[in-house]
């Protein structure tokens, strides 16, 4: 949800009001025979998945992937009470003579005796990984990696040095707009029926320092986009309000990949997530400036209001390693990864107490959830530059669990973090924070 703001006379913003607008997620019953497979690959940049099988007696049957040109995703093997799962979905099929690769390889069951079958492989795509081992049974084992899943990128860099958050990074920033597949539900409130594309935000030399890049996905807030996208995205109608904090992000190594739908946590999957998956191949085409510069293995998602929600929503993907949101949420079980919510004390759009509770649910991975106290829905965004809490807050969380960046955990871990004596918030951490 992005509320439209109004700029007072004393520069802070007041929220006009706006719609939240969340698709609803659906999960799996226990008991019973397995999933059936999954549907095949729609439109153009859509995905076929393979079907996930319910803790019953048998696991989820083969999905199948995109038959057509665009992104097949490998169906996910499903879980078992006896035998190990069966296998994943194979990956998607290719564009045809000379056309992109197709999606990424299943994943492979999870088991409570035998070990799980290998994940099938996916033609191009990433590599499908074996069962897991959970409780019961014998627990033996899961399944090794599905063989010749094809490469995920194969970015070899030097390790990155430590940086202060409170400042731009040492990145000169470019930005490739309006690239990659179609995005996003329509009619969108924006664009209308128009799909729209994505921006990249990154360091203007891909190749300075011989670092591999970690990858950060952005959701806007409703009815915004990451900078204004004339003509229908223009200042005065208050869309495009995030550029800062793109280039901010960029000149510290990242990646940035952001979405155009203004309307970011629809869509099946979420726009962000179609753009992952485009990105991700780009990193394994010699045509393309991102071949072998990204880290693949290092990916965050963030996002605004609606965009919060949208984050949480992506949070499923495992290849998600770490998430933060700001003033937006969304309750979701699946959280596999270091989580920070922000909000702010004077938001009267997305309170506080609602984000407390979806940090709250976070019981097996490191999360903090910080009270902004001067900020309403949009001010966090002017508040300082980048030693604003929330901005520098965000460039030192994915520093720290993308990039490795140790000499940046004193602002949330330990006894005495920077974040627990800041004046201008108040935080709550659990138990991984403050050990």
């Amino acid at each position: 949800m992005r509320c439209r703001p109004r700029m007072s006379n004393q520069g802070s913003l007041t929220a006009l009001g706006c719609a939240l607008l969340i698709a609803a997620c659906s999960s799996g019953s226990e008991g019973g025979s397995g999933g059936k497979s999954g549907g095949t690959g729609g439109a153009p940049s859509q995905s076929g998945s393979g079907g996930s099988g319910t803790n019953g007696s048998s696991g989820g049957t083969t999905g199948s992937g995109g038959s057509i040109p665009g992104t097949g995703t490998g169906g996910t093997g499903g879980q078992s009470a006896g035998s190990g799962g069966q296998s994943a979905g194979s990956g998607g099929q290719s564009a045809g003579s000379g056309g992109q690769s197709a999606g990424t390889g299943g994943t492979g069951g999870d088991h409570a005796g035998a070990g799980g079958k290998a994940g099938a492989a996916g033609p191009a795509g990433q590599a499908g990984q074996g069962g897991r081992a959970s409780n019961g049974g014998s627990g033996q084992a899961g399944g090794g990696p599905g063989a010749n899943g094809g490469s995920t990128g194969s970015c070899v860099g030097a390790a990155w040095p430590t940086a202060d958050p409170t400042t731009m990074g040492p990145f000169a920033v470019t930005a490739d707009k309006n690239v990659g597949p179609l995005a996003g539900v329509v009619p969108d409130p924006v664009y209308g029926d128009v799909q729209q594309r994505f921006n990249v935000y990154r360091p203007k030399d891909l190749a300075q320092g011989g670092y591999c890049h970690p990858i950060l996905v952005w959701a806007n807030g409703h009815t915004d986009n990451p900078e204004p996208n004339p003509p229908q995205c223009v200042s005065s109608k208050y869309c495009g309000s995030y550029l800062m904090l793109m280039q901010q992000m960029a000149s510290h190594g990242f990646v940035v990949i952001a979405s155009l739908s203004t309307i970011t946590s629809q869509g099946t999957p979420v726009p962000t997530l179609v753009g992952l998956d485009w990105l991700l191949q780009q990193a394994d085409d010699p045509a393309s400036p991102y071949y072998h510069r990204l880290d693949t293995a290092h990916i965050g998602a963030f996002g605004h209001s609606e965009g919060g929600a949208s984050t949480c929503i992506a949070a499923s993907d495992p290849r998600i390693g770490a998430i933060a949101t700001v003033s937006g949420t969304r309750a979701n079980d699946k959280f596999h990864q270091p989580a920070l919510f922000f909000c702010g004390g004077k938001d009267t759009t997305v309170p506080c107490d609602g984000v407390q509770k979806v940090y709250a649910s976070v019981t097996t991975q490191p999360a903090m959830f910080v009270d902004n106290l001067a900020a309403d829905h949009g001010g966090w965004l002017y508040q300082s530059g980048a030693k604003g809490p929330d901005i520098f807050g965000l460039t030192a969380w994915f520093r720290v669990h993308l990039m490795g960046d140790t000499a940046n955990r004193k602002y949330f871990y330990g006894a005495n973090c920077t974040f627990c004596s800041d004046t201008r918030v108040q935080v709550m951490r659990n138990m991984y924070l403050t050990q």
